[in-house]
């Protein structure tokens, strides 16, 4: 069983909200696609998220992890032109030669789409 993203992915999850971001979790349809990316200080991942009414969103996970229990992450979400989603770059390229995103994209997304099928569930 593929695990990359699903620590990302149940996090980003955990803190949506409709006020806050313009659709909560149970408006999650299915992940398109997804990229993560990880060290000893940080993970980062986004997600391109197909929404149940037909608007693609991408959402972005960065955590940074505690050095003596001091730790902090965001969420940003991003609403997509579904017209340009196969192609369209989410994001400018790093600095320098560093392809963006990190580790490419993934197209491989079921294990995501479980924690979408348990959160209907509970």
């Amino acid at each position: 069983m593929q695990i990359r993203g699903f620590y990302e992915f149940g996090h980003t999850l955990d803190v949506l909200d409709t006020e806050s971001h313009g659709f909560a979790p149970a408006d999650v349809a299915h992940v398109d696609r997804f990229w993560t990316f990880g060290d000893m200080h940080d993970s980062s991942a986004g997600f391109v998220l197909q929404l149940r009414d037909g608007r693609h969103a991408y959402a972005e996970f960065q955590h940074w992890h505690g050095f003596e229990q001091d730790e902090d992450f965001r969420i940003d979400v991003e609403m997509l032109d579904s017209d340009a989603l196969p192609t369209a770059p989410l994001r400018e390229p790093l600095p320098g030669d560093e392809p963006w995103p990190p580790g490419g994209w993934s197209g491989e997304t079921a294990h995501l789409d479980r924690l979408l099928l348990q959160g209907d569930a509970g």
